[in-house]
């Protein structure tokens, strides 16, 4: 029997962008035969776990982790769908949509990218997938929970495939239609990088308990599948009813998501651009603007075009945003306290304004002159030194003193800290952001034009300009502040080991005036340092 033409010609459009994966650089004959080996090798050992522990199911020595089997489920699911949102977002810029819809239509081209969506998503689960559900299968002694197995999996990676083709398509026509959308998306990756960041550190390793969450879990629609798997399987304790309801997610919310998708590529692929004349909250970086009514008239013309220039970048390109996640990681120093006293101790209240300032010195000041190296040689021949170091201090500062202080203040009302304490706590956190800032701004002088090389922005479309010393600085902003927070973190430190939330009033005041001297003085150091480096940097 003939297949439809519309199926001919969608299965010829997965074909060709197959044979454009396949081809583009970096899939050598070597990385595949060792992804090849790494599969058989997984194959085989979960081939042998799934059988061992199917023998154990059927003699009701263990459990099915059901639990745990949902979260790992919805866990893949999310990665699933983020893989077919990217992977439609690449075949769709390669299309040559203004030929290939002469020919097709707009329905067979997305049946042609989810076909290739799903046969790369399937293709190396494949093996994997075949060998648990062939083992487990023996081990219990249910062949249908080998058959139960395939399709719960096949069910999902369609569902999330299907899904993300539709969530691509709909991006893209949104940002079609809206220049400022357009403009803003790449704040959508970077929030969500750090939204799943914080999930990470506060849910998987604590303080938010895990009980609660994965009691949750079993509402998710993609938990349902490890239902649906298990239906078959002796002694499981599962869900009959959530078993079906996936099965019927995947029968009806595929062809229903493939209408979806359609409707919104119909308009995504059919659609001109809309463009604006309004600039959308962006202004020049000399002239009138909110920054010049602000600080015209006591910061120097160069210093200030420099500081908005450099809030201009970060508008629209979020880079120091992004650099928060290594914030984050370092974020059990501020509730790790929390949770073991059961209040706000001092500690807590100290090393987030030391976060604070770290934060603002990897938004501003850890990559400088990468910032710089599409204008590097007009503003090295335009802007004194002097300037150019003030004006990225000014960036720093103007964005991260309103947030060091109300974070401190908010949590600080909760402490036993009192009132200068809290005043001082929160003019460290600035003065050690400046020290930060004017320190790598040192250090990132340093670098050779030579050093700089384009990278891609993770979960993003944009390319920067970097040098390959950026993780050191990094590292080098941390132990600064560590070192210079060091006085009050011992004296408030030594108050929390030793049972109380803090210190004497004069003691805590003191350590906290020590550190603001000390980054006081490093600033001074770095500034004259800074200025000296900027004047002696050489353009090839």
């Amino acid at each position: 029997m003939t297949p439809p033409s519309w199926l001919r010609r969608s299965v010829q459009i997965a074909r060709v962008e197959h044979a454009r994966s396949r081809r583009r650089p970096g899939r050598s004959s070597a990385w595949r035969a060792v992804l090849a080996i790494a599969l058989v090798g997984l194959s085989i050992g979960g081939g042998v776990g799934a059988y061992v522990f199917g023998q154990s199911l059927a003699a009701k020595s263990v459990s099915v982790p059901v639990r745990a089997l949902r979260t790992a489920v919805v866990a893949a699911s999310a990665m699933f769908l983020w893989t077919g949102i990217q992977g439609a977002s690449r075949r769709i810029a390669r299309l040559n949509v203004d030929h290939l819809l002469t020919t097709v239509r707009v329905r067979e081209v997305v049946l042609g990218i989810g076909i290739v969506e799903y046969a790369w998503t399937v293709a190396p689960l494949s093996p994997v997938v075949l060998g648990v559900a062939a083992g487990f299968a023996v081990g219990t002694g249910s062949p249908a929970s080998a058959g139960s197995i395939g399709v719960a999996v096949a069910g999902l990676v369609g569902v999330t495939t299907v899904l993300g083709i539709a969530v691509s398509f709909a991006t893209t026509f949104a940002t079609l239609r809206s220049p400022r959308l357009r403009r803003y998306r790449n704040y959508a990756y970077v929030a969500a990088f750090l939204l799943g960041l914080l999930v990470w550190t506060t849910v998987v390793q604590g303080p938010v308990s895990n009980e609660r969450v994965v009691d949750w879990l079993r509402s998710v629609p993609f938990a349902w599948f490890v239902d649906l798997g298990l239906l078959a399987a002796p002694n499981a304790e599962v869900g009959f009813g959530r078993g079906l309801a996936a099965l019927g997610l995947t029968i009806i919310g595929v062809p229903v998501l493939t209408v979806i998708a359609t409707g919104f590529a119909d308009r995504a692929l059919t659609t001109d651009s809309v463009s604006t004349t309004a600039v959308h909250r962006s202004r020049p970086l000399v002239g009138n603007g909110l920054a010049e009514y602000a600080f015209a008239g006591w910061v120097p013309r160069p210093a200030l075009t420099v500081a908005r220039k450099r809030w201009t970048q970060e508008r629209r390109l979020p880079r120091g945003l992004l650099y928060q996640g290594f914030v984050l990681l370092v974020g059990p120093v501020v509730y790790l306290p929390i949770l073991a006293t059961g209040a706000v101790p001092a500690i807590s209240v100290v090393a987030l304004a030391s976060l604070c300032a770290v934060g603002a010195v990897l938004a501003f000041g850890v990559d400088c002159l990468g910032a710089e190296y599409a204008s590097l040689p007009m503003t090295l021949t335009t802007v004194p030194g002097r300037r150019f170091v003030q004006g990225t201090v000014l960036a720093a500062t103007t964005v991260s003193t309103p947030i060091t202080f109300i974070a401190v203040v908010g949590i600080g009302v909760w402490s036993p800290l009192s009132r200068i304490e809290l005043v001082l706590t929160a003019l460290a956190g600035v003065a050690l952001s400046v020290a930060g800032v004017l320190f790598v701004v040192a250090l990132g002088l340093r670098v050779s034009y030579y050093d700089f090389q384009p990278i891609s922005i993770p979960f993003t479309d944009m390319t920067v300009h970097t040098d390959r010393n950026v993780s050191f600085r990094l590292v080098a902003v941390l132990v600064l502040v560590g070192l210079l927070v060091l006085p009050a973190t011992v004296t408030y430190g030594m108050a929390f080991v030793g049972g109380t939330r803090a210190p004497a009033v004069t003691a805590g005041a003191g350590s906290l005036l020590v550190t603001v001297l000390l980054a006081a003085g490093v600033s001074l150091l770095a500034y004259r340092r800074s200025v000296r480096a900027y004047e002696q940097y050489a353009l090839p």
